[in-house]
């Protein structure tokens, strides 16, 4: 069944690259530059585009998990959903309504022209110089950041729950994602957690890939 890596709009392609290459019977979902009209419908073309009418599952990293809602209509072909230290599905609602009003405000102050800010400046210390020990890699992934539009922020989700009709599993990567699984343990899904980084899928692939072997539908 074809593995459908799906990146987070805030980091981009660039984060599932080593993945792919310890694993190239997968695909990367590549957004490009999104418009932003309508992010949930871009990306959900995008990803059937990627899977065809095979039968494929979706691995979620990160914000990626918001896209369940639109990926289910969407992709025909869709088995399972793989949420990888991930956002977990909030149908009708925008990441806004389920964020902290000064975590928004402080992202506003960042964008430029409806544009946001690179994902390594939202913090007071940038992340990748913990994340990414290797100086090359980190500067391949920053050099790769998309500079995401607003309407990420303020779109709201799909209101539709037929995400919830396909078989899903949780692979935690960080501790700062342990609610996220704990969540999807309380929904009776097949939970695996390792104690890495959030870019584990960049730094660490083939652990990566050894936490989703095996999963009942991967």
């Amino acid at each position: 069944m074809r593995l459908l890596l799906v990146p987070s709009p805030f980091v981009g392609a660039v984060t599932w690259e080593p993945f792919h290459q310890a694993m190239p019977d997968s695909v990367v979902v590549d957004f490009g530059r999104l418009a932003g009209r309508d992010v949930y419908s871009e990306v959900a073309e995008r990803v059937a585009e990627a899977a065809g009418q095979d039968a494929c599952v979706a691995a979620l990293h990160s914000s990626a998990g918001s896209f369940a809602p639109a990926l289910v209509p969407r992709v025909a072909g869709l088995r399972g959903l793989i949420f990888v230290d991930a956002v977990l599905p909030h149908p009708g609602r925008s990441v806004i309504d389920i964020s902290p009003p000064e975590q928004i405000d402080h992202l506003r102050k960042l964008s430029t022209e409806g544009r946001m800010a690179p994902w390594n400046v939202w913090f007071p210390k940038d992340p990748t110089e913990r994340w990414i020990p290797d100086a090359g890699m980190r500067l391949s992934f920053l050099a790769a950041l998309p500079e995401a539009p607003l309407a990420c922020l303020d779109t709201p989700a799909p209101a539709s729950n037929l995400w919830a009709g396909v078989p899903c599993a949780f692979v935690r990567l960080s501790r700062g994602y342990e609610a996220n699984a704990l969540r999807a343990e309380a929904m009776g899904w097949p939970v695996r957690r390792a104690d890495l980084t959030h870019l584990a899928i960049f730094t660490h692939p083939g652990e990566v890939a050894g936490l989703l072997d095996g999963l009942p539908f991967a």
